[in-house]
């Protein structure tokens, strides 16, 4: 997953909040999410001024495991999964070919 912090939440000094955007590349196709996410731990262990954008998407990763579930990058995956599952035309529709680009 690469991460881009787009803002920060902080209250003196501690980050407690942020929004992110989120990518994530399997060969040719990626799928990518925007969001806003408040800090439920806090993972901040260095001062604020050292802090960098990839500790942040190490903690977002951490932070966003829910009831043993990654609400976030799970779903990235699971829109992976759906992009690469063969479709087919209803019946009721005209059968036609569509190329897979």
């Amino acid at each position: 997953m690469k991460w881009r912090i787009d803002e920060i939440e902080a209250v003196d000094g501690v980050i407690t909040g942020v929004k992110y955007h989120v990518s994530h590349q399997i060969e040719e196709t990626t799928v990518e999410s925007e969001g806003n996410w408040t800090f439920r731990h806090d993972h901040q262990k260095v001062p604020f001024e050292q802090v960098t954008e990839e500790m942040i998407g190490e903690w977002l990763e951490e932070d966003e495991i829910i009831d043993g579930k990654a609400v976030i990058t799970g779903r990235i995956l699971e829109q992976h999964e759906e992009l690469n599952k063969t479709k087919v035309i209803p019946p009721w529709k005209p059968q036609i070919f569509i190329p897979n680009l």
